[in-house]
């Protein structure tokens, strides 16, 4: 169970005893932790995480420059999800559940945007520069505003991190588009409060939830499985294999179908492409050691105790 996390909303301007002796618990709550660590990270406002430490390093740093605020997830320092965010006895079950669920979410912004808390902290700052954003700088304002904004009004969570767990229940439940706007509208309407962010449809839902990586690409093909109309093929209007026709047509007047201005193609690939997801689970603070252990972890002494021991 990690330490009250109170001391880390006071500010490093007065270092007050009990500043201090958060930094203490804090420190012994990771050494403790990683155990096998001499060294762990940094989580100061200037090193968010990046760089590591020796435990005086670390603890200098946290009184000099400050520990990151919204930092109250410490799965870098040995939090485990499931635990109880602090050992204070008047904390209920419902709030650690979703103020874990937010530190998820923040997780995943950071592991996409390194940044992000140093964002957070100087986006009002005298050093911040008026210059235009480039696209990642625009992803992360959109997604930084939306995980800002409550769902309604004293709301404990936030508008981004509702609408990808309801997109996930979404997946896992292979609801329709049309079922899931019905559910959206229905909360809406009748159970949240007037003011609430909760968006209309499935295309606003997904929007939200876009730039954390999550989407797939849509490949037109062939209706009967003969070829996918990408790369060179990408403006063919019939298959070169069969000479079917890409586009659905009116079985009357045998004119082209079209919805939204654009043709309807008579089947849709949805495409997760590897490179990207490969790229996410290395840059997940979660996950990345798993994607290591093969080289880092794995025991070559000739027994054989894993598939990776074998020659294949």
């Amino acid at each position: 169970m990690a330490p009250d996390k109170k001391w880390m909303e006071l500010s490093r301007f007065i270092v007050t005893l009990t500043y201090k002796l958060g930094v203490d618990s804090f420190l012994d709550f990771s050494f403790t932790r990683l155990s096998e660590a001499r060294l762990i990270r940094c989580p100061c406002i200037n090193c968010c995480n990046t760089s590591s430490g020796t435990r005086e390093m670390v603890k200098s740093y946290l009184i000099v420059h400050e520990i990151i605020q919204n930092y109250t997830f410490w799965y870098h320092h040995g939090k485990k999800l499931g635990e109880p965010q602090s050992n204070l006895e008047d904390v209920e079950d419902d709030d650690i559940e979703e103020a874990d669920g937010e530190d998820e979410i923040h997780g995943i912004l950071r592991d996409l945007y390194p940044d992000f808390d140093a964002y957070n902290t100087n986006i009002d700052g005298d050093d911040f520069l008026e210059e235009k954003p480039n696209l990642e700088a625009k992803k992360f304002y959109r997604l930084s505003k939306d995980f800002e904004q409550p769902l309604y009004q004293n709301s404990k969570v936030s508008k981004l991190s509702t609408m990808v767990k309801f997109l996930h229940i979404k997946s896992f439940g292979r609801w329709s588009h049309e079922s899931f706007k019905m559910l959206l509208k229905m909360l809406k309407e009748d159970l949240l409060p007037d003011e609430s962010n909760l968006p209309d449809s499935y295309y606003e839902a997904k929007k939200i939830s876009r730039d954390l990586g999550l989407s797939y690409r849509k490949i037109d093909a062939c209706k009967n499985n003969c070829m996918l109309y990408w790369k060179d093929d990408k403006f063919l209007e019939s298959c070169k294999v069969c000479g079917a026709s890409r586009w659905k047509e009116d079985k009357h007047s045998g004119e082209t179908k079209f919805k939204s201005g654009k043709k309807i193609a008579h089947k849709i690939l949805c495409y997760f492409p590897l490179k990207p997801r490969l790229q996410r689970f290395f840059m997940s603070s979660k996950i990345s050691s798993l994607m290591t252990w093969h080289h880092e972890k794995r025991v070559d002494d000739g027994m054989m105790r894993h598939p990776t021991d074998s020659m294949a």
